[in-house]
């Protein structure tokens, strides 16, 4: 478990202080097409390493604080619609199931909510998640830092499967997910592995290898599945931690096509495309059929950007100084742009439809901007 810890800490630096102490690459100037406004402001707190990150379900965004505070906000203006204060010390981003919001803590619990605030259940797994838990189909699944994918009852909570894998010596925390939907859960796992479950009771259905690790080391072997793997048109998108973006058939893992690149976190779908964020802060977009570069942005190099998010007409990112860049889906020019507080954002903004983004900070600040296009 220590080592898990360590490496989080070691790959989120920025949202544990250091960006002051990091070269971080001064911005190219920049005429604007876009003005992004400040819609509403919001703070929880602190967070220690950044990872419980917002999330919008049936026109309600919810949050959380480390130190167990969990509200629903009205992502309109901001407003709170229900806040409470569990007593919890939560320890993974906010998941989804049919009828309920989930979370873990710190002592190894997942916990579950109905919308409205009531509390429904909670089960010890004993031991820390490596992601969001999320639901479908009266299942909820999760994934534990000792390499288990578990299956538990919706409606109590109960655990009804366990699926163990191997785990190599060093991983990363936060940044694997899952896609649930149409009986099958689709698990980002470390050693560059994505893996497809029978949701109803946890057998392997395949596992394919997404990329192979590479190093002397074992930070430089390092490549895990990064995010919720992305599903449509009969295969499932992803990208590796210092590996692969690639495509492969949902039904059976089969590779579709696979690109070499360092991927800081998931892809994103922007129509026919997927869009990413490199290690090195480029924002590159893919053709989704072939894997194919449609473009590359690299004026941001050096800023340490956070992973992106796609809105109708944007990709939008944020970086190690606060500042929130809006690119444009077509052809990857930065076509606006705005200074938060000088704090890193190092986790994908929401996207709270019509143009609006929400974007966290490393101190739990919360911003919510509109981009309108100027004449």
């Amino acid at each position: 478990m220590k080592k898990i810890q360590w490496l989080g800490i070691a790959l989120a630096a920025l949202s544990a202080g250091c960006a002051d102490k990091l070269p971080i690459t001064s911005m190219l100037p920049l005429k604007p097409t876009v003005e992004v406004e400040v819609d509403w402001k919001l703070s929880l707190g602190e967070t220690e390493e950044g990872f419980l990150v917002p999330l919008l379900h049936d026109h309600m965004l919810y949050v959380a604080g480390e130190k167990g505070e969990l509200r629903a906000v009205d992502p309109e203006n901001g407003k709170t619609q229900w806040d409470l204060k569990t007593g919890e010390s939560f320890a993974s981003g906010i998941g989804v199931g049919e009828h309920e919001i989930l979370l873990s803590n710190k002592k190894g619990e997942v916990l579950a909510w109905l919308p409205t605030g009531q509390f429904l259940w909670r089960t010890s797994i004993d031991s820390e998640l490596l992601a969001a838990p999320q639901g479908a189909d009266g299942m909820v699944v999760v994934r534990t830092a000792e390499g288990k994918v578990m299956g538990l009852s919706e409606a109590e909570g109960k655990v009804l499967w366990t699926q163990a894998r191997p785990m190599p010596a060093l991983v990363l925390r936060g940044v694997g997910g899952m896609t649930l939907g149409h009986g099958v859960a689709l698990v980002s796992m470390p050693g560059g592995k994505l893996m497809s479950l029978n949701l109803s009771d946890g057998t392997i259905q395949w596992e394919s290898l997404v990329s192979s690790p590479h190093g002397a080391t074992e930070l430089e072997r390092m490549n895990d599945v990064l995010g919720d793997p992305l599903v449509g048109d009969g295969m499932v998108c992803t990208a590796s931690y210092q590996g692969r973006a690639a495509c492969l058939d949902s039904e059976h893992g089969q590779l579709v096509w696979s690109r070499d690149v360092n991927a800081l976190g998931p892809v994103v779908e922007a129509g026919s495309q997927l869009v990413l964020t490199t290690a090195k802060s480029d924002v590159m977009a893919l053709d989704r059929s072939s894997g194919g570069v449609m473009w590359k942005m690299s004026d941001l190099e050096g800023r340490y950007l956070s992973p992106p998010t796609v809105t109708a007409s944007y990709v939008v990112l944020g970086d190690a100084e606060g500042v929130v860049h809006f690119i444009s889906r077509e052809n990857g020019a930065e076509v606006g742009r705005l200074a938060t507080d000088k704090t890193p954002i190092v986790q994908a903004p929401v996207y709270l439809g019509n143009e609006r983004v929400l974007v966290v900070n490393r101190t739990g600040k919360m911003f919510a901007l509109t981009a309108h296009a100027t004449h």
